[in-house]
């Protein structure tokens, strides 16, 4: 069951489940999450990528403050944008953003992305420039709507995202993770093929 804004105020005062709270970003059944004050770019390379080679991975990305300027994001770029809010799902609520809109009927694709029970942190989302202009974005403003979902029933202990041990992105706050990938999936990948 979708809540709607009465159920999101309540979740959001009470359990802190959107931090800070601003009751102009609450709409109906969603609520209105803003750009923060930093962008994740990926460094202009030519090279390949490799998924099994974490430092590779993590050598990509550059933070860039937004705060005063805004951030221009060029033609078919892809960034990482910081919201402004930090989200702490309960146990028995799930959450996914969805794009705003406005943003896509400008040619700004943002990703849809999904938030576990019980995550907590500090997201970054997608944002793609489809377009071929450059597009200017600042800090404050709305980016993308997040709705929440009510489950039937709290997960299994072992499930829930803060208690598994490849949850990569819980607690991130201050410090950007990027991309993660587990060493062991591939490692198991390649033990099934080699049988």
């Amino acid at each position: 069951m979708i809540l709607t804004d009465k159920s999101i105020r309540k979740f959001a005062k009470e359990k802190s489940m959107i931090v800070p709270f601003v009751e102009k970003n609450l709409q109906s059944e969603s609520y209105d999450v803003t750009i923060g004050r930093e962008i994740i770019i990926m460094k202009k390379e030519i090279r390949c990528l490799d998924i099994s080679d974490q430092s590779m991975i993590d050598d990509i990305y550059e933070k860039v403050d937004i705060e005063k300027e805004g951030f221009v994001i060029s033609p078919k770029q892809y960034v990482l944008v910081s919201l402004g809010e930090t989200i702490r799902m309960p146990s028995d609520i799930t959450a996914h953003l969805r794009a705003k809109t406005t943003y896509t009927r400008l040619g700004l694709i943002v990703s849809d992305q999904h938030c576990n029970s019980t995550y907590s942190g500090h997201l970054r989302i997608g944002l793609f420039n489809a377009t071929d202009y450059p597009v200017r974005i600042h800090a404050g403003y709305p980016i993308a709507q997040i709705v929440f979902e009510e489950l039937d029933g709290i997960p299994s202990d072992e499930k829930l995202y803060r208690n598994k041990k490849n949850a990569h992105y819980q607690n991130e706050n201050g410090e950007f993770r990027g991309a993660k990938f587990d060493d062991k999936l591939l490692n198991d990948i390649w033990d099934k093929i080699l049988e």
